[in-house]
């Protein structure tokens, strides 16, 4: 959540309402801001950590490790826990169904795919269910976490965050002057800041959670939790209850590139025309190494590889206009997808209206 907490510090330190430094202040006293697997819009398995308690590595433990964690810390303590700690919460999906897609499509969905990635929260036919009856996107799932959790943690949600999107320039800068959107990277815009450079590096080509399927509970009377994860679901691409997508192991591919590669190329979201410089590491460890090695491209385990720290020390050096691009995923494509528009299109949408 690095990159998240520098985007609020931009805002922060040239607000009134915070530092006081002025609009200029990242144009006098920041040269480059690396962004390193940046969660800008997100991540999905947050959603699950602060709804149930669970996500993958709780998920696919075997039954002897998932008794010893639920005698020790159970899902729904665990659940408490992560609702507790602001920086889980700040990191749930941002941009809603525009970007993270609607129960029958995404942008990021293949050729083929049996289901679609917008179908974020899914529940199986025929099981005894007591809610819910039907699958969730990312705008639902997140309505039943606020309809489902304690009135502290609402409260919080709603004060602290925003993830909304903005769709005109006017929008933009009104958010400037509001605290709970400067997390926000489609509510606010990049510094006006014409000399800084942006390079984003981040991992390709690793497996990485993008949907679940859900139950209720074994022994609901036992429990605060409406629904827990289908740990016993295993078909296709679902394995034990997850269905994964592109990414770095942690963070989705939408979220690491999205702003990097299309969302600031926008006026509004990028007024001072702040260069945007994108280099991708494909996921290549090594087979007995068990951290990946020095090509893995893991969201953690990428600060050992060897050419991220070679483009540290280059930019570092004051020589990253040294840097090109190097982009090897579909993020482009998917980028293109996603229902944000430029001011131009919402333009010509307003001109069509009117005529």
């Amino acid at each position: 959540m690095g990159s998240q907490v520098l985007f609020y510090f931009f805002h922060w330190v040239q607000s009134e309402r915070g530092g006081r430094g002025g609009q200029d202040w990242v144009e006098r006293h920041v040269e480059a801001w690396i962004n390193i697997s940046g969660c800008m819009l997100g991540a999905v398995k947050d959603l699950t950590a602060v709804l149930s308690g669970e996500m993958r590595d709780t998920a696919q433990l075997n039954p002897f490790a998932i008794y010893g964690l639920e005698k020790f810390l159970s899902k729904e303590e665990r659940a408490e826990i992560f609702r507790g700690m602001p920086g889980i919460s700040s990191m749930l999906p941002i941009g809603g169904n525009a970007v993270w897609g609607n129960l029958t499509w995404a942008p990021d969905d293949l050729p083929g795919q049996n289901r679609s990635y917008g179908s974020l929260l899914n529940f199986r036919v025929g099981s005894n269910w007591t809610t819910p009856d039907r699958n969730f996107t990312v705008e639902e799932g997140l309505s039943y976490l606020l309809n489902t959790t304690e009135d502290w943690y609402q409260d919080q949600l709603k004060g602290s965050y925003s993830r909304g999107i903005a769709h005109t320039i006017a929008e933009v800068e009104a958010n400037e002057l509001d605290p709970k959107k400067w997390i926000n990277p489609l509510e606010t815009r990049l510094p006006l800041a014409p000399s800084l450079k942006i390079y984003c590096f981040y991992g390709v080509g690793k497996p990485t959670e993008r949907g679940y399927y859900y139950r209720s509970p074994d022994q609901p009377l036992m429990t605060n939790l409406n629904i827990t994860m289908d740990t016993g679901f295993t078909e296709g691409d679902v394995d034990h209850g997850v269905i994964m997508g592109e990414g770095d192991g942690t963070v989705n591919l939408l979220s690491t590139g999205y702003m990097c590669n299309h969302g600031w190329n926008m006026k509004r979201y990028n007024p001072a025309g702040v260069k945007v410089t994108v280099v991708e590491m494909p996921h290549e460890p090594e087979r007995f190494n068990p951290r990946g090695g020095p090509r893995t491209a893991d969201h953690v385990d990428i600060l050992g590889r060897y050419n991220l720290n070679e483009l540290l020390l280059r930019v570092a050096g004051g020589k990253g206009d040294t840097i090109t691009n190097y982009v090897v995923s579909n993020i482009k494509e998917y980028a293109s997808r996603v229902k944000i528009y430029d001011d131009h299109h919402e333009e010509n949408e307003e001109e069509k209206r009117k005529s």
